[in-house]
């Protein structure tokens, strides 16, 4: 049993706006919106809208009803309880079926935080392996630069003779 927002707002004692803005505030929420209009459930209606009590002599306050006291009106409370205990049925579902979807999506969130962290491990192996080849690359040029400007230039006549110098000093 849906209420439309006219008879949620009758029932909750305010107007029509009200109920409008709560819904697209977010505050008050739909079991969903048709052509015919927002079709909101009596229980949530109430949570966002406590029922305001009347103290009026044609209504009893709760704590002084008694069933024996008039048996037509125990048939109009026990259909009312019915009802707010279907809505609250309904709102218990849906509370149960938002966290199963929080614990499915908290799970989720888990298994991609550690793929997530294994891909990064795997790519750091990856680039500390690529720096170490980069490093030994490096290291290998610099060997060879050295080698060759540890040689000492030959003047033009070797060179032209194709003569290399000895490193030793000959003894004349």
């Amino acid at each position: 049993m849906y209420l439309s927002a006219g008879e949620a707002a009758k029932a909750a004692g305010v107007v029509k706006s009200t109920i409008s803005k709560a819904l697209q505030s977010g505050k008050l929420s739909y079991a969903e919106k048709g052509p015919d209009g927002y079709k909101i459930d009596p229980a949530e209606l109430f949570r966002v809208f406590p029922k305001t009590s009347e103290t009026g002599s044609e209504k009893p306050q709760s704590n002084d009803w008694k069933p024996s006291e008039n048996p037509t009106e125990t048939g109009v409370y026990a259909s009312v309880l019915e009802a707010q205990l279907e809505g609250l049925k309904a709102l218990i579902a849906e509370k149960e079926r938002r966290i199963s979807d929080l614990e499915a999506d908290r799970e989720q969130l888990r298994e991609d935080r550690n793929r997530l962290a294994q891909s990064y491990q795997d790519e750091r192996e990856r680039l500390l392996k690529v720096v170490e080849d980069a490093t030994g690359t490096v290291k290998l040029l610099t060997d060879q630069s050295a080698k060759q400007a540890a040689e000492a230039p030959r003047s033009l006549f070797a060179r032209l003779l194709g003569r290399r110098r000895s490193k030793t000093p000959t003894a004349a």
